[in-house]
């Protein structure tokens, strides 16, 4: 049984195939730049390393990228399929389900209408992926759409962790609330932290902090999600690649004067030109590394401004949970830099949080347990895998079709 694993961007297309028996991952690949006079193609055969890197070819929308990527699939030459069908589901991702979605579902004319209407809590989200999802339906009707929704996984938070203390009638009219995102990865976290400590995943409390280009945290009790870094929208929380994080309200509004802003310059600042980008301009988390450690001096104070942010969730979690089994590191930035993971959890031994520094190294870019025997609290690296769990979530919704 293969999956097709998409994530939609407006002006991209990551995908997978992946083997659900074996958990194998068939092929993957991005059709870049859609839409644009220099739209490519990035292809890995994962079974006789055949590729294709970066190579042109017109994609002057998501429905001609689509078509691209499954003909390349099914290229005699350097594909993984002999033909369309056996691909038995599409999965995707989708950011924002709001209220209206606490699990993965079918795709419908009215899923795609709700993604849209939800479009305002993952502005950089929600209509990249429905580009996706209308583009599949369009050029392989055949084949059954599941989305798997970041927020799903966050709907068991109680509403004194989601709720904001503004005029109720923000939330009974508007849905304004705690969101979160990232819970997919979460999900795979938690099954996979209850396998390595051997341990049922509803007794398990974590704390589990993915830290990539977007960054998270999130207070797992009882093996459900308790509380989250990220917010109405995933502009709340940590020091992110562009995003500001938490930040004082007030100085929204001062800098709104200041620079004479609409609503929409305002949220373009806040999104795309803060975070490393907007006090470093290094927004990618190697150059800006190697930026500080040639001595690049806003570089350095970013390391630090970030990593306590991370500290700082840490602690507050681990006030909420009162018993915390592990704390988890996930996601491109700790997957790849022990040193980031070590300045996070500098200084806390007194919390019962003790990283064994030779593990840690030797655990880079690997999966295990980073603490020493002695840590109160486990220490976990653990790669996430997201789409081998939105595969394994569309999997069990089209059993039964």
């Amino acid at each position: 049984m293969k999956i097709l694993v998409i994530n939609c961007g407006s002006s991209t297309i990551k995908f997978q195939l992946i083997d659900i028996e074996t958990e194998e991952v068939i092929a993957k690949g991005r059709c870049d730049k859609i839409g644009y006079e220099d739209s490519n193609i990035l292809y890995k055969n994962l079974r006789d390393s055949k590729s294709l890197n970066e190579v042109l070819v017109s994609m002057p929308d998501h429905k001609i990228g689509m078509k691209v990527l499954l003909d390349t699939l099914q290229d005699k030459e350097i594909g993984v399929i002999d033909n369309i069908n056996e691909i038995s589901a599409i999965g995707h991702r989708v950011v924002a389900g709001g209220e209206k979605y606490s699990k993965a579902v079918i795709v419908d004319d009215k899923v795609i209408s709700d993604i849209l209407e939800l479009a305002e809590i993952a502005p950089l989200h929600n209509k990249g992926a429905v580009m996706g999802i209308n583009a599949v339906r369009e050029v392989a009707n055949n084949i059954p759409n599941v989305v798997v929704f970041d927020t799903a996984f966050h709907q068991t938070i109680p509403e004194y962790n989601y709720l904001y203390a503004i005029n109720k009638k923000y939330y009974e009219k508007n849905h304004i609330r705690r969101y979160g995102a990232h819970g997919t990865s979460y999900a795979y976290i938690v099954k996979r932290l209850s396998e390595l400590m051997n341990k049922d995943k509803d007794s398990i409390n974590a704390i589990v902090c993915h830290i990539g280009g977007g960054a998270s945290v999130c207070a797992i009790k009882n093996g459900k999600s308790y509380d989250t870094s990220m917010g109405y929208t995933p502009l709340e929380g940590l020091i992110m690649e562009t995003r500001c994080g938490d930040i004082d309200p007030a100085v929204i509004l001062k800098i709104m004067k200041i620079e004479n802003y609409n609503v929409e310059q305002m949220d373009d600042l806040l999104n795309k030109k803060s975070g490393r980008i907007g006090f470093t301009g290094i927004g990618d988390f190697r150059l800006m590394k190697d930026a500080a450690l040639q001595g690049n001096e806003d570089a350095i104070l970013m390391r630090k401004m970030q990593t306590q942010r991370i500290k700082k969730y840490i602690g507050a979690y681990m006030a909420e949970l009162n018993h915390v089994d592990a704390i988890v590191f996930t996601g491109g930035i700790m997957e790849n830099n022990d040193d980031e993971i070590a300045n996070v959890v500098s200084d806390m031994e007194e919390l019962g949080i003790e990283l064994d520094v030779q593990k840690n190294k030797d655990t880079l870019r690997g999966e295990g347990i980073i603490s020493k025997d002695t840590s109160k609290i486990k220490l976990y690296l653990i790669p996430t895998n997201e789409e081998l769990e939105i595969a394994k979530q569309t999997v069990e919704l089209v059993k039964g079709i």
